[in-house]
């Protein structure tokens, strides 16, 4: 435990910082709405209407409208949520691609189907309640030109309530399904399965993991004492809400540590056929596996050299939050990005995954960003530069 012990005296040289503002863009709260029915035993149609005046593109990562196996519904039998087999994906948040956007004229409609038989465990017959929220962003205009995200549109659904036939629901296939165990090495940071790896993505992951490790345990020390910044991420100063944040940013530090054996997998590559364009790493929560795509590697630095930017580490961290071995209940993607994630309720901020990672990123990425010099790098090595009084030498902006 001597690396932690020395993150924690980090946490306490940095714990005075503070994280550099964003202004919020526009927020289009009630422009969209969506209306959820049955068109089968678990098939759904989500009814997405824009309300206002103007032509919306709206950008699919995470929303009502993913076309990968995501969380679109909360599903809930018997008072009791039911377990989600689906993905939880980061995806790369710039140079967005017009197909990730979908457009929709003003007083138009579309609609968007999905079988919620292929994303939970229906294994039990009778009736069930469903419905959506969240937040969608949005680029005014279409065309090639209309992905500069402009604002963002808040939904929520009706409640829709059916009978499901458990028989019928088992027919239907999991989209993700079960991960066969590798019989390779497994490295026991987080049980990475180095036979997933080649050596340039062991390095990097092994990299990210310790900063991963570095960022949460120096946020889970600075917390109790920076209620401001804990506020403008999880609007809440509560006792119990930084005690909660402060137990899962040394969750995550112990999982990504290398001092302890891991209660998760983490993949270098995709065997799940999850890696669809704009992921950068997605986690499968009930089976506890995290995997990495290509963009992980070729698209991201080690550590982001401005805050709330996305790489490596901070890539690593959201993901471990993902997980219910590492954060129970596990953390949802809620809130993307600076701007959505600090529009979020209290209630919803604690269960945001991004949250978590911009907390870490925007709070202490100044002090780190220099030591990312190759993807190999990691905090500890500069350990004791760091603790001899190398933070003199960063500004936070």
């Amino acid at each position: 435990m001597k690396f932690l012990t020395a993150l924690s005296a980090i946490g306490a040289l940095i714990a005075t910082a503070t994280a550099a503002a964003v202004p919020n863009t526009p927020a289009k709260q009630s422009m969209i709405d969506v209306q959820l029915s049955a068109t089968g035993n678990t098939m759904i149609k989500a009814t997405i209407t824009n309300k206002g005046d103007k032509a919306l593109n709206l950008l699919q990562f995470n929303t009502i409208l993913d076309k990968n196996p995501t969380r679109k519904v909360r599903v809930y039998q018997n008072g009791t949520e039911v377990k989600f087999t689906g993905m939880l994906p980061r995806y790369k948040m710039s140079n967005l691609s017009p197909k990730y956007f979908t457009p929709l004229d003003p007083k138009s409609s579309i609609e968007s189907t999905f079988d919620i038989a292929r994303t939970h465990d229906l294994t039990r017959s009778g009736k069930i309640t469903l419905m959506a929220s969240g937040i969608i962003r949005t680029a005014e205009g279409h065309g090639a030109n209309a992905t500069t995200i402009t604002g963002y549109a808040r939904y929520e659904s009706n409640k829709l309530e059916l009978d499901v036939d458990a028989k019928k629901a088992s027919s239907v296939g999991q989209a993700m399904g079960k991960v066969k165990k590798s019989r390779g090495t497994i490295d026991k940071r987080t049980n990475i399965d180095t036979s997933s790896c080649n050596q340039g993505q062991l390095e990097a992951l092994e990299g990210a993991l310790y900063n991963s490790a570095a960022l949460a345990q120096a946020a889970a020390e600075a917390a109790p004492s920076n209620l401001n910044t804990v506020a403008e991420f999880f609007k809440s100063t509560s006792s119990s809400t930084v005690n909660t944040i402060v137990s899962r940013l040394q969750s995550v530090a112990s999982e990504s540590s290398y001092v302890d054996y891991g209660s998760t997998t983490y993949y270098c590559t995709d065997s799940m056929n999850g890696c669809s364009p704009g992921v950068l790493a997605y986690t499968l929560p009930d089976q506890n596996l995290i995997f990495n795509c290509p963009i992980y590697y070729s698209d991201l630095p080690a550590l982001a050299q401005s805050c709330y930017e996305q790489d490596q580490a901070t890539t690593t961290l959201h993901e471990m939050t993902h997980n219910s071995a590492v954060v129970s209940p596990f953390c949802d993607d809620l809130g993307y990005g600076y701007e959505d994630a600090t529009s979020l309720s209290a209630a919803q901020a604690i269960q945001n995954a991004d949250s978590y990672a911009l907390f870490a990123n925007g709070k202490f990425i100044h002090h780190l960003h220099y030591i990312a010099k190759t993807s190999t790098d990691h905090i500890f090595s500069y350990l004791p530069r760091l603790l001899g009084g190398m933070f003199s030498e960063v500004q936070i902006k």
